[in-house]
């Protein structure tokens, strides 16, 4: 008989490794979105504008699609499934779903209503500039129409989420994406506003989202409508779905400031760049999209499949597999972000050129962009561990912790931002992010052993003792090992130049050599986390 805690496991390594790779996916879309962006409008006062303009819906779609209405919806939707049945839990999703349809779109109207007013706060650096504001303004009036939209599409993904079918929600990025890019093809001064086919691109995107993840849902009967519908109409579970749905909606704020506290600062450093004159808040964005590539590839993956795997472990109040998947997360999380990190404070040039410098973006935006690129590396561990530390809290139905800590975060941050934005200006913001993300990452770890779901440190080197000593030496072992991954590259870089060989090329020679140094040295030390290594394993055999 097989065991049951290697099944759950199981189940959230499946779902991390989905996630991973659909986002892998997205995250290369992304990148190919932006280089078009950046050849398109270059990093000036044209990609402000419309960057400016694509903040806002984009705030809100990593609040809902990758945090606070998932972290709110998830954990109640999963354990009436498991408690209550699947009509139960039908009836309880097709409430919040009408709910969040009508709230959005009011609230999309609101947004339509103030608009210039919400302009002048995200950008008071280009207030004195009426024609300017004037067109960021036009653009989000469009681009808020997305809003709504991925909002829908987080909803339907929690409930693809819990039936296992991970790929499907971290697919959806990936058609906004191409839609933008399409929308690029179209980019001409014959525009009152040049980027204005970005931002209809955007609400076309989130269309698509709509209509495919109804297709999948269809496709695979996640959801047997019909049937549940018929079986939906009784009035006997009225009180107790009113009750869930003003659970939901308590959990949902605290949820949307404590989930989201990464993405608030990110806004926050996009409104003080904006002070520091055209360009800023394009050098933050560019640099941002690179450094959030492990975030949103290894700390989404885990954080959306954590919450998912938690929210279980704790409806069937499993304590012992609950600390085992944290531990779990934060070692994968530890064993992608800290080579990641490295990678980027030791190539941030040479990235940032060969990704962007091309069309409209220069040389000098190249030097600018690498510096904020440098300084958001050093916060990359830290960014990918809160994705891990937050679910812990979200799972058990506690959005007020995370709440609370993200107010100190978000204080902080500004505080720091305003003090080194006077000496490294548009870096000193970008650092000041990093800074406040190890913050947030010491405060999280503290009140998980305070809680006991992190093990206090202990001077130990056996690995089911699960302890914080054991993340922490386990962290430095793979810092060792990133080090020898970036000797091997700087001395393959030093051999391609001698040969004056094309920069491209040799960046991605420098990559593949990084990464089967990496995998080789780790396997040889075995510190590849040991149920990941195990999963991947078992899919090659059967591959074979």
């Amino acid at each position: 008989m097989k065991n049951p805690e290697k099944n759950k496991t199981f189940f959230f390594i499946r779902g991390f490794t989905q996630s991973a790779f659909l986002t892998f996916i997205s995250r290369i879309s992304g990148f190919v979105r932006d280089i078009f962006i950046a050849g398109f409008l270059g990093a000036g006062i044209f990609s402000d504008i419309f960057l400016i303009a694509f903040k806002l819906p984009n705030l809100f779609r990593r609040i809902t699609a990758e945090g606070a209405l998932t972290a709110a919806f998830l954990p109640i939707y999963s354990k009436l499934k498991i408690q209550n049945g699947e009509v139960f839990a039908f009836i309880y999703f097709k409430n919040i779903l009408y709910r969040v349809v009508i709230y959005l779109f009011i609230l999309m109207l609101i947004f339509q209503i103030t608009m210039p007013f919400l302009i002048h706060f995200l950008a008071p650096g280009f207030m004195d500039n009426d024609n300017v504001i004037n067109q960021i303004t036009t653009l989000s009036r469009i681009t808020i129409i997305f809003m709504p939209l991925i909002s829908i599409v987080a909803v339907f993904g929690v409930i693809t989420n819990v039936s296992g079918k991970f790929w499907i929600l971290a697919f959806t990025p990936t058609i906004l994406n191409l839609s933008i890019i399409l929308g690029c093809f179209f980019v001409d001064d014959y525009w009152s506003i040049k980027s204005l086919p970005l931002a209809i691109a955007v609400v076309f995107g989130g269309l698509i989202q709509i209509i495919f993840i109804l297709i999948m849902i269809k496709k695979f009967k996640i959801f047997d409508f019909k049937n549940l519908e018929k079986n939906s109409g009784s009035r006997k579970f009225n009180d107790q779905i009113q009750f869930q749905l003003s659970q939901t909606w308590k959990k949902f704020l605290p949820a949307a400031f404590g989930g989201g506290v990464l993405q608030i600062n990110l806004l926050v450093d996009t409104i003080l760049a904006s002070l520091l004159g055209f360009g800023s808040v394009s050098y933050l964005y560019f640099a941002d999209r690179i450094a959030q590539l492990p975030l949103g590839i290894i700390g989404i993956a885990l954080g959306t499949t954590l919450l998912t795997s938690l929210s279980k472990s704790n409806a069937t109040k499993d304590a012992n597999q609950f600390s085992k998947e944290l531990f779990i997360s934060l070692k994968i999380g530890l064993f992608f972000s800290i080579p990641a990190a490295l990678v980027f404070i030791n190539f941030s040039d040479s990235i940032i050129k060969v990704l962007f410098e091309r069309g409209e973006f220069s040389f000098e935006e190249t030097i600018q962009t690498s510096h904020a690129l440098l300084a958001y590396a050093f916060g990359v561990p830290a960014f990918v561990m809160l994705k891990s530390c937050q679910p812990a809290f979200l799972a058990e139905g506690n959005t007020k912790t995370p709440m609370y800590i993200g107010f100190v975060l978000l204080f902080l941050n500004i505080i720091l931002s305003f003090g080194l934005m006077n000496y490294l200006r548009h870096a000193g913001i970008a650092l000041a992010t990093s800074i406040v993300a190890w913050i947030g990452t010491i405060i999280y770890i503290t009140l998980l052993i305070k809680k006991g779901k992190i093990t206090k440190p202990k001077f130990s080197i056996k690995e089911e003792d699960s302890n914080l000593f054991i993340v922490i030496f386990y962290g430095l072992k793979i810092t060792l090992i990133s080090f020898l991954m970036i000797l091997s590259m700087k001395l393959t870089e030093h051999i391609l130049e001698i040969n004056n060989l094309n920069e491209t090329f040799v960046l991605i020679i420098l990559c593949i050599i990084g990464f089967f140094m990496y995998i080789l040295t780790t396997k040889i030390f075995r510190h590849i986390p040991q149920e990941l290594y195990n999963f991947i394993s078992l899919k090659f055999k059967k591959a074979k």
